[in-house]
């Protein structure tokens, strides 16, 4: 019943706002009483520090050391493929959207999303780095580069959280375009 209720407060949150779900709508969603919600948590705040632990652990287990084999579009796009896996599965996406529409108001939620943008620059890091090392780019400003394309994709993946539109194709176009800015010649 635990997980159902972490389940449940964080798709309704997603949907409504964090701070527009009731714990009697909780109940009601779930054919309980609030009491039941009393029973496996002392309050709404204990709750939402549970569901971003959930969501937290969940989020470190699918993580996956990406390919580096193949060439700088290959392994570029497979990065890209991994880190939309992650935002675009549930409950992982409904718990990014809350993490991003949080993250203003929310200590916990600001640290989750500094965290997770400090992972993706952090992996960024040691694919454009392990490319550049093994010829397959040249790179003047590797701090540049790795910063540009960190906050590009950052961006394009908080945009699939927020919008319906189909944007993947501005991505491949990036990394396209990166790959090509960035060839040895």
């Amino acid at each position: 019943m635990k997980e159902q209720l972490i389940l449940s407060m964080l798709s309704l949150a997603s949907e409504q706002g964090l701070g527009n779900v009731s714990l009697s709508r909780l109940a009601n969603e779930n054919g309980i009483s609030k009491a039941t919600i009393f029973h496996h948590f002392t309050g709404r705040a204990h709750l939402i520090e549970e569901v971003f632990a959930y969501c937290h652990r969940l989020a470190l287990k699918r993580m996956r050391t990406i390919d580096l084999e193949g060439s700088v579009e290959e392994v570029l796009l497979r990065a890209l493929d991994h880190w939309s896996e992650l935002y675009e599965t549930e409950p992982l996406s409904s718990f990014y959207r809350i993490v991003e529409q949080e993250s203003w108001t929310n200590g916990q939620a600001r640290t989750i999303k500094q965290t997770f943008d400090e992972m993706l620059i952090a992996q960024s890091s040691v694919l454009i780095e392990h490319l550049e090392e093994r010829g397959k780019l040249r790179i003047d400003d590797l701090e540049l580069a790795i910063e540009t394309f960190s906050a590009t994709i950052a961006r394009h993946l908080v945009r699939t959280l927020l919008t319906d539109e189909e944007i993947r194709y501005q991505a491949e176009r990036f990394i396209r375009r990166f790959c090509t800015h960035y060839a040895p010649t």
